[in-house]
């Protein structure tokens, strides 16, 4: 009986169209996949600089995407610049950024730009499903085994190696075709308002700035990966409002302390604080730690000063 059904649809001529159909139409969707993720891909690989030949490098979060103008940094500095900043990203998730360019990216890297601030080693604040801006870059070695750590689930994990076109949600498209249009402007628009600020600081309404084992020993790694490039870095401290910083005045000094003393055994390691010059003129931030378009020009033309002025120096000792 079983070998009789057996048969039956062995030479049942039609059933055997259909499994052909369903097989194509399987390697179809597949090919539809793979395809639309390289393009994807390729787009966000543009809009960030990700194996790009450029000279200078940026990784941060949105303290220093708001704070300088990628355009205007290459113009000043005659450079190429990739600027690898994602919003909410933490100090593992900065690691990560680190080997994930430099395990594609050219030897043209002389320069790099790391964005620090006072809640470095805070964890509180930024998101705990970082890991998924990292969904594109799965068939990166480092980025796979970072977001399989920190993965929901197995689902979560597997849904995503497999099916690579639900790596990308609506922010990642729009990257991807920032990329390909050639837009990098990062602008939010406003001047702070420093009366409901100071309204705010008054009700203890600001996040509080921790000093958390893991993310100190993060960016120790960090600074070991970064002294061992031989390459010039910058960490650059873009400016925080000082009605902010005065409210945290002991646990801000002590952090930028800290970052200070770290970096003190890495000779090509330099710590640019620009909350001094700048966190006092209010016309210049969006909110109490992200610049308006004012601010993002004022700081690009500073720091382009310094990051020359380094670059300058490093190819002195190079020709020496």
């Amino acid at each position: 009986m079983r070998n009789d059904l057996f048969n039956d649809i062995r030479d049942d001529t039609g059933f055997a169209r259909k499994i052909r159909r369903i097989f194509l139409f399987i390697m179809l969707l597949m090919a539809l996949d793979f395809g639309v993720s390289v393009i994807l891909e390729k787009g966000i690989d543009r809009f960030y600089g990700i194996d790009s030949d450029a000279e200078v490098l940026m990784i941060g979060h949105s303290h220093l995407m708001l704070a300088v103008d990628k355009i205007l940094l290459e113009e000043r500095l005659g450079a190429r610049v990739a600027k690898y900043t994602r919003e909410g990203v933490n100090v593992a998730d900065r690691y990560t950024m680190l080997e994930h360019y430099f395990s594609g990216a050219s030897n043209h890297c002389k320069l790099v730009v790391y964005g620090i601030d006072p809640w470095l080693f805070t964890g509180e604040g930024l998101s705990a499903n970082s890991y998924k801006l990292f969904y594109p870059f799965m068939d990166n070695a480092d980025v796979d085994a970072y977001v399989r750590l920190h993965a929901a689930n197995a689902f979560d994990y597997y849904s995503h190696k497999w099916f690579r076109s639900s790596r990308f949600n609506v922010t990642l498209i729009n990257a991807s075709l920032r990329g390909y249009l050639g837009n990098w402007s990062n602008l939010k628009f406003g001047q702070l308002d420093t009366l409901q600020l100071q309204k705010e600081l008054s009700r203890g309404e600001y996040r509080r700035i921790g000093f958390e084992k893991e993310n100190i020993a993060v960016f120790r790694k960090t600074l070991a990966l970064l002294g061992q490039s031989g390459r010039t870095v910058i960490l650059l401290n873009t400016p925080v409002s000082g009605l902010l910083t005065k409210a945290v005045s002991k646990d801000y000094n002590k952090a930028l302390s800290m970052i200070l003393e770290m970096a003190k055994p890495y000779p090509n390691i330099h710590v640019v604080d620009f909350s001094p010059d700048f966190g006092d003129d209010s016309r210049l931030f969006f909110d109490p730690i992200h610049m308006n378009p004012e601010g993002q020009k004022k700081i690009t033309q500073a720091f382009s000063a310094v990051a020359e002025s380094l670059m300058v120096r490093q190819f002195i000792n190079e020709t020496q």
